[in-house]
């Protein structure tokens, strides 16, 4: 996911710009010291593609008034610990919520768990029909980086595997990152626990933001044996920094301001 703000790339930078190619040739140079098992690990939103799709998953969400009874008390008790005033049902307390987390008055770390949780009481074949249909409107095929493909090919050609690290709700990245070849056990993100095969107001899962990035492909990749990684929030910074090859793809201010604690970081010219 990308910030409160919704900041992108722009602007002077004092990264270096590199190339894809230039990437390729960094990844080849660093394998054989990294091992023939090591990985890539991308952010998605904001990385893989332009936009955010657990932003538009859960504005869709929002105007379609699809929050539900089961979801009312985590987020009254959410709103409650954050200061958030709001008066209504679940529908209102999901909608200030996210509000607040605009306002950047509401943590981005428990804004972006909340996302996922917020959609107690749905089942999960219902919300699959819903991310589909937010996917296709939104134009998601058209918004993954071209930059990118070259990079992927180069991972399927050599073996290499590739996890994605997302602080969206998983349900959405697993969806949007199927058709770049990603199987579901090599993706980590937000992830609500299910009961009964229904959504619950809670994360099973820890969350995936910041360290919690880092830990969760420690958890699905123990070697962590990282060859490159790719991000563009300031807390894709851990995560950026495991990597032999740490590549900035349209960063955010934010990430800009941390660029000096990610030795090596480079700006892929996209």
């Amino acid at each position: 996911m990308t910030t409160a703000a919704h900041l992108g790339g722009g602007g002077a930078s004092p990264l270096p710009r590199v190339s894809t190619s230039d990437i390729l040739r960094r990844i080849e140079a660093e394998r054989g010291a990294a091992g023939a098992g090591a990985a890539l690990a991308f952010d998605a939103d904001g990385t893989l593609w332009e936009g955010d799709v657990g932003f538009d998953l859960f504005e869709a969400f929002l105007a379609g008034r699809c929050a539900r009874p089961e979801a009312e008390a985590a987020l009254r008790a959410e709103a409650e610990a954050f200061g958030v005033a709001v008066e209504g049902g679940a529908h209102e307390i999901a909608s200030a919520l996210y509000a607040a987390f605009a306002a950047e008055r509401y943590p981005e770390d428990r804004a972006f768990a909340m996302m996922a949780w917020a959609f107690a009481g749905w089942r999960e074949d219902e919300l699959a029909g819903l991310v589909d249909r937010v996917l296709e409107e939104k134009g998601h095929a058209g918004r993954i980086r071209p930059a990118l493909f070259p990079i992927l090919d180069w991972a399927r050609s050599n073996g290499a595997p590739v996890f994605v690290v997302s602080a969206s709700p998983r349900f959405v990245i697993e969806r949007a990152v199927a058709r770049l070849g990603v199987a579901p056990e090599r993706i980590a993100a937000m992830t609500p626990a299910v009961r009964g095969g229904r959504i619950a107001p809670e994360l099973g899962a820890p969350a995936t933001y910041g360290e919690g990035k880092t830990r969760a492909l420690e958890r699905i990749f123990p070697e962590l044996a990282v060859l490159a990684a790719f991000g563009d929030s300031a807390y894709d910074a851990a995560l950026l920094r495991t990597a032999r090859v740490p590549v900035a793809v349209s960063p955010s201010p934010k990430l800009l301001a941390v660029a000096g604690s990610v030795p090596g970081l480079v700006l892929l010219d996209c």
